[in-house]
């Protein structure tokens, strides 16, 4: 496993070389790509993945946070093309995957915002031809176009994401895996029966990982959750990285969303710290 933690970028090849010291202080040896990967010449892209592989770093997914889903028919074919864009960059770059998420109908246009539309059939279909726009014609050889669960969609528990997968068909398509967001209430106590599900059945389609935890913020008067620092919630670490370090011994492994540099090194140590107990690692820069 590589671990990498969103605080830690670099947006050009000369950026690279000065990001190893604080890398290597924390044991880490993936990261995201630039954020206007799309933006990027041809040229570029493929130096910065060059360069990266000669520092040891993996470079683990370029995300595209704009909803896919928005009813406007020249927006989304705008919004298709920057993720078919992504995509050819990646490539070059050798990236490991770009992550979307499926979107919303809302009339917000905020892509995580609740709709009933989201969990139809109708929405499975609209949204397959979506993802098969965005594929078609492309020649990767790196690359995957994945998807990160979310609860606002289908795309949510272990089932629905195989069956879909299974409905696109594409070797280049498959999973941004985000246990936590895969949480339900009936698996809120049960975390290790949703892992070993997930692992069952979509174990082959992964391409990258965030690694987060939840708890249940109980003063507040009906449910809400909240993430937390790892350790701090209700998901089987033990059992989620035991897991992961079956798959792809390069599989880029993130932290995300902490606000403080102490936060991600309280999340990277408790980390480290597990796998030691477990008799496994994360694969450090140069190792």
């Amino acid at each position: 496993m590589r671990l990498g933690g969103h605080i830690f970028s670099a947006q050009t090849v000369a950026e690279l070389d000065p990001l190893c010291e604080a890398l290597d202080n924390y044991g880490l040896s993936a990261i995201a790509a630039p954020g206007k990967i799309a933006d990027m010449t041809d040229e570029d892209a493929a130096a910065f993945g060059e360069k990266a592989r000669t520092l040891d770093i993996v470079v683990g997914e370029a995300g595209f946070w704009r909803n896919l889903m928005i009813g406007d028919p020249d927006e989304r074919t705008a919004r298709v093309e920057r993720v078919r864009t992504a995509l050819r960059k990646a490539d070059l770059m050798q990236c490991s995957c770009v992550v979307t998420l499926v979107g919303t109908r809302d009339p917000s246009d905020h892509p995580i915002a609740p709709h009933p539309y989201m969990f139809t059939d109708e929405c499975r279909a609209e949204f397959r031809e979506i993802v098969l726009r965005i594929l078609d014609d492309l020649e990767l050889k790196t690359v995957k176009y994945v998807i990160e669960p979310w609860h606002n969609t289908f795309f949510y528990k272990p089932e629905a994401i195989r069956a879909f997968i299974d409905d696109i068909g594409h070797p280049r398509f498959g999973l941004h895996l985000d246990q936590m967001n895969m949480v339900s209430r009936e698996d809120f106590y049960d975390t290790t029966g949703l892992i070993e599900r997930t692992f069952e059945l979509l174990a082959d389609d992964v391409a990258a990982v965030h690694l987060k935890d939840i708890r249940c913020d109980y003063e507040h008067m009906f449910l809400k959750w909240d993430e937390t620092l790892i350790g701090d919630g209700v998901m089987d670490y033990r059992t989620y990285l035991q897991h992961l370090a079956q798959l792809n011994p390069d599989m880029p492994c993130f932290c995300e969303h902490l606000r403080k540099e102490e936060d991600y090194a309280t999340n990277f140590s408790r980390l480290q710290a597990l796998c030691a107990e477990l008799g496994l690692s994360f694969k450090r820069r140069g190792a």
